[in-house]
């Protein structure tokens, strides 16, 4: 097996060139989960302790409710490129995924263990999108479990989540798509967990849709829907998006679009991402007026 080279990440050295990194993410509008310069330096900074760049920070890193979630590449790369570990897909079907782990020692590569995930594995956990892409989460899963047990120190520490494993829902790509309603804080000092959401200390600039649907392609468009309507849409954990938060509602809007502007999609999905879209402006046009 072909020794493996770990990769150093050396361009961003001291705090101002990351911050300089993070505006211009932040700026871009190319990161729909990203609208603050502080949201990307975090996303930067847990990027960089486990020696990652700035870009697959941006794009391999979610934070939800505080804890990091990993997308399956990153996690993926940090295990082939550490020298130390590597793994081979061992199967990996519809209805099952196995990993097998290895250490190089004394120059030869050693096994660790092998780490399954199951079809019914997910249903008890509650994975989403299950019956879309069922080999993607189950490789996901599988990944992220036998990083926790046989490569830890390829995070530096940090716990491995993926996205699906704090609720989110993802496309096959590992983008999310919805995120759960998240732990709300005060904005007092003490930042006590609160009941009802609230208004954070920050309020990122809003998410800019430039390409509204049609009005033809819902049946709900935003001269139909009313506001009542719109509250009482729910995500996929149940949630009512007039629960939501602004903020949270403007990052879900970034993500919807970003799916609907993907390749196959099937009609069925456009209309309900649409109707979500339509849901979501009518709410925060709403609260702003």
């Amino acid at each position: 097996m072909t020794d493996l080279v770990p990769y150093s990440d050396n361009v961003l050295s001291t705090y101002d060139e990351v911050e300089k990194a993070a505006r211009a993410m932040a700026g871009s509008g190319f990161f729909s989960d990203t609208h603050q310069a502080s949201q990307a330096v975090v996303k930067i900074l847990a990027a960089k302790e486990i020696g990652f760049g700035p870009f697959a920070g941006m794009t391999g890193i979610n934070i939800i409710q505080g804890k990091p979630a990993f997308g399956a590449n990153i996690m993926a790369a940090a295990v082939k490129r550490s020298g130390r570990y590597n793994y081979i897909v061992r199967e990996m079907t519809d209805n099952n995924c196995e990993i097998l782990f290895m250490e190089r020692l004394d120059g030869k590569w050693t096994n660790l263990g092998s780490s399954s995930f199951s079809l019914a594995d997910a249903k008890k956990a509650g994975t989403k999108n299950l019956d879309k892409f069922p080999r993607n989460m189950l490789f996901a899963r599988a990944l992220s479990n036998g990083v926790r047990w046989f490569t830890p120190d390829v995070m530096n520490g940090s716990i491995v989540y993926t996205p699906e494993e704090l609720g989110a829902e993802t496309d096959v790509d590992g983008n999310i798509i919805e995120v759960p309603n998240p732990i709300v804080y005060d904005a007092q000092p003490s930042l006590r967990p609160s009941s009802s959401p609230k208004q954070p200390l920050e309020t990122p600039s809003p998410i800019i849709i430039t390409e509204d649907p049609e009005p033809d392609q819902s049946p709900e468009n935003s001269s139909e829907m009313t506001y009542e309507q719109a509250c009482a849409i729910t995500n996929s954990r149940g949630v009512t998006y007039g629960s939501l938060d602004s903020n949270i509602l403007k990052f879900m809007s970034g993500s919807l679009f970003k799916a609907m502007n993907e390749p196959d999609r099937t009609e069925q999905e456009m209309d309900e991402y649409s109707r979500k879209l339509t849901g979501i402006e009518t709410i925060l046009k709403h609260r702003e007026a």
